[in-house]
């Protein structure tokens, strides 16, 4: 399990993995550019919801450290509907993307048997890599929108800004608008969260198979599936060096062709081909 987490972890894996796992550093640091893209567009584009339909992004649910702020020099949390909001479905959102892209990076569904289809592994690289920049750039235009709301002092648009999104119009940022960014540090607890939290609990889960139908899904079937493909593998391995012993001595088994059937084609060895047991 604590390797598959560190082979499969978006951050840890750039450090823990594998030296012999197929998906190198720089493709992690894609997944990695991905995440915090996705993570930027989810949190924003869910504040920029709550403003859109009035739902009050601000409000506040509850605060922490109220009664203890004066003697511990920690100031006042306060919690608000967007912050429950990214805490739980943005962060599992998070997290289902961000195993989504690796397994596309990694190309999972094309590796069978030990063999690779190249075409593709690198089909799944470029889209993942044309899925992580269209990310990043719905993510950098949310960024810029909400630093342009959040800016209340002189010379703020906010109010503009706030009239386009209710009117369902699309904002031409201006580069000249003033913005405050001070919002990024409340994204840092959706990251952790989905990295820290919701990630080795999704890995976990997958990795033991219980989603998998006893091992007969792609994908969910986890460790259970992988050592029933690895056990088969063996056994069709066990069954080529058998072939390839008796067709280098020429014989059959025990002089019976029907015999010889329950090792591969009765009719004739010349036909076998080691890559169709493999």
């Amino acid at each position: 399990w604590m390797q598959y987490l560190s082979n499969t972890h978006t951050v840890l894996g750039l450090f823990f993995h594998h030296p012999l796992h197929p998906l190198k550093m720089q493709e992690r640091l894609v997944i990695l550019f991905g995440s915090i893209a996705i993570g930027l567009t989810i949190s924003n584009m869910t504040y920029l919801y709550f403003i859109h339909n009035d739902y009050g992004a601000d409000e506040e649910l509850f605060s922490l450290n109220s009664r203890h702020s004066k003697y511990t020099g920690i100031p006042e949390i306060s919690v608000t509907k967007v912050m429950i909001t990214l805490w739980t479905l943005g962060s599992f959102l998070h997290t289902v993307f961000d195993l989504g892209l690796w397994h596309m990076k990694a190309c999972t569904l094309c590796r069978y048997g030990g063999l690779v289809d190249e075409k593709l592994a690198r089909m799944g690289r470029l889209v993942g890599l044309f899925i992580v920049l269209v990310v990043m750039g719905v993510g950098g235009y949310a960024v810029l929108l909400r630093a342009t709301l959040e800016y209340k002092g002189e010379g703020s648009v906010s109010e503009e800004v706030e009239e386009s999104l209710k009117n369902n119009e699309i904002y031409d940022v201006d580069v000249e608008d003033k913005r405050s960014f001070r919002f990024l540090l409340g994204y840092l607890v959706e990251f952790v969260l989905a990295l820290f939290v919701y990630y080795p609990i999704a890995v976990t889960i997958l990795f033991s198979g219980v989603l998998g139908c006893n091992g007969r899904v792609p994908l969910l079937g986890g460790r259970p599936r992988e050592v029933k493909k690895e056990l088969l593998h063996l056994q069709k391995k066990n069954e080529s060096t058998i072939l390839r012993t008796l067709k280098s001595e020429g014989s059959e088994v025990n002089g019976n062709a029907d015999d010889a059937a329950s090792y591969g084609r009765a009719d004739s060895f010349d036909y076998f081909d080691e890559d169709q047991i493999i």
